[in-house]
């Protein structure tokens, strides 16, 4: 019974040093990399190559797609992956040229900025509902991986531009849109029921674009950003509707304000102001620098209010000058009409220099504005001056309106609802 003791604390010795030795073999310094899947390079081809192919070989030979038969391949960066879930089993790349949609035999495998190969013998290039694909593709059989992190750049258009079909399947900036007012309260998509939403994303002159959204997107039963700002996405196709796909909804930032939404700083429509007199409001300059000539307040009693100056043929310098703006990143607009038009000009400046008198030594800029037109002899109508930018000036300034006249040149120019205004 001792002797099978001993042997009993020997064996378990020499299984406790064997172990060891066993783990010590197991653990390394550095991890080891996978074996490389050698994918033959054959030709390499560009997508817009690519997309040649397809016009080559299959619409102009009436066909539904193109087979690869010889070795080819094609190098290309990853845009946009599954992760999401707003797409399924499926990824976008695109190299210098073109983009083009990648359906996968499974999901997952390739990430955004993977900088991949794709080998293309045996993989069929065909067009569904108007999006190129390259179809039938096995992450392990199909890509390799040359390098990570090789994010591209989004390049940034307008609605307008993504409508030629230039940037299909491309990544994409749009700047300065917003989500249509019947789309507000409302979710990406129907993440309960998980339904694909469209939603319609609109720029400032009206013109639209989808925002596509499948019900198994990690952000689909997030709120529509009310606000207005830029997004970047990836520009699909469905038949005739041109669409964008989310790859994050942290690349949708609407962070200012809604179009027409503002916070006015100042305005002046002249109501009450009094008819045949100098204008003198609380504030405001009525200057002549050079010559005599006023600005005049004119009121009919029937809702026709503004402030006019009537040139005479004569040398005129006179400045109308709003009160003292502490200005940041504002913008201003205001209405104007002409008539018996002889060379004379109105125009906006501003001053921050100027001190309520010192009107020879101050210093003025010419503000690009559009103001109304006439005839030399009757009226013209009134004009908008639309949005007027002012962010370039922070701080304390002085706007005015100057009549120039030299002698011989005339004019009667009307000012009305002048508004300064904020809508960032």
């Amino acid at each position: 019974m001792k002797n099978f003791k001993i042997l009993s604390k020997i064996a378990l010795a020499i299984f406790i040093a064997l172990f060891s030795l066993s783990l010590e073999s197991c653990i390394h310094d550095n991890f080891e990399e996978p074996p490389t899947i050698d994918i033959t390079e054959g030709t390499t081809l560009t997508l817009d190559q690519i997309y040649q192919i397809y016009n080559d070989s299959v619409l102009a030979k009436g066909k539904q797609y193109y087979k690869f038969v010889d070795d080819y391949s094609v190098c290309a960066v990853v845009t946009m992956d599954d992760k999401s879930g707003n797409i399924y089993k499926s990824a976008y790349v695109q190299d210098v040229s073109r983009g083009i949609n990648l359906h996968l035999m499974s999901s997952g495998g390739l990430y955004v900025g993977d900088s991949i190969r794709i080998k293309l013998k045996g993989l069929v290039l065909s067009e569904y509902a108007g999006m190129m694909q390259i179809d039938s593709v096995k992450v392990v059989d199909n890509i390799v991986k040359l390098a990570t992190l090789k994010n591209i750049q989004p390049e940034t258009v307008t609605i307008d531009q993504i409508l030629t079909g230039q940037f299909l399947a491309k990544l994409v900036k749009i700047e300065n849109v917003q989500f249509i007012e019947s789309d507000l309260n409302t979710k990406f998509a129907d993440g309960e029921n998980l339904i694909t939403l469209n939603k319609t994303l609109e720029d400032e002159q009206g013109r639209t674009i989808v925002v596509r959204t499948s019900g198994y997107a990690s952000f689909a039963k997030m709120d529509i950003p009310s606000g207005r700002g830029d997004l970047i996405a990836i520009v699909g196709k469905y038949n005739d509707t041109w669409q964008l796909l989310l790859r994050s909804i942290y690349e949708v930032n609407f962070t200012k304000r809604r179009f027409g939404d503002f916070d006015i700083i100042f305005s002046e429509d002249f109501a009450g102001i009094t008819n045949g007199t100098e204008v003198n409001l609380a504030g405001w300059y009525n200057i002549a620098k050079v010559g005599s000539l006023k600005w005049m307040g004119f009121n009919n009693t029937q809702g026709a209010e503004y402030v006019k100056i009537d040139g005479n043929s004569t040398a005129a310098e006179t400045y109308l000058i709003l009160p003292e703006q502490q200005l940041n990143n504002n913008k201003m607009s205001f209405r104007t009409r002409a008539g018996n038009l002889i060379g004379a000009k109105l125009e906006l400046v501003i001053s921050n220099d100027f001190d309520g008198s010192n009107i020879e030594t101050a210093t003025w800029t010419k503000i690009p504005a559009s103001f109304a037109t006439a005839p030399t002899s009757g009226f013209g109508s009134w004009l908008e001056s639309g949005e007027i930018d002012l962010s370039s000036y922070s701080g304390n300034y002085y706007l005015a309106f100057r009549y120039v006249a030299e002698t011989g040149q005339k004019a009667i120019f009307m000012i009305d609802d002048i508004i300064i205004y904020t809508n960032e």
